[in-house]
């Protein structure tokens, strides 16, 4: 589909004579119609599969992020001097 605007036969349909022409235009308004139709379905598609997308990273950032503190607690645990500073793992000296 173009990025041209098409004018609809049905905008003027008060100054055109009701013949066999006129039903061709008017045939054709609903091809101008479903073309905009389809792209709006792709467009919806294709959000949909972006939205996914983003889910799916969100969802191993939370994963990742749940691992890394697992990771932290359990090295705290052995008194291994490490910290979780700004979402960043950290060396810290004894005593810290």
């Amino acid at each position: 589909m173009d990025n041209e605007k098409r004018d609809l036969t049905t905008d003027k349909l008060a100054t055109l004579p009701l013949d066999h022409n006129w039903y061709q235009k008017l045939a054709s308004n609903f091809e101008i119609i479903q073309s905009y139709l389809d792209k709006l379905d792709t467009d919806e598609l294709e959000i949909d599969d972006f939205k996914n997308e983003i889910a799916d990273i969100s969802g191993k950032i939370n994963i990742y992020e749940t691992n890394i503190v697992s990771i932290v607690n359990i090295l705290s645990d052995y008194d291994v001097p490490i910290q979780i500073i700004n979402g960043k793992v950290v060396d810290t000296k004894e005593g810290e």
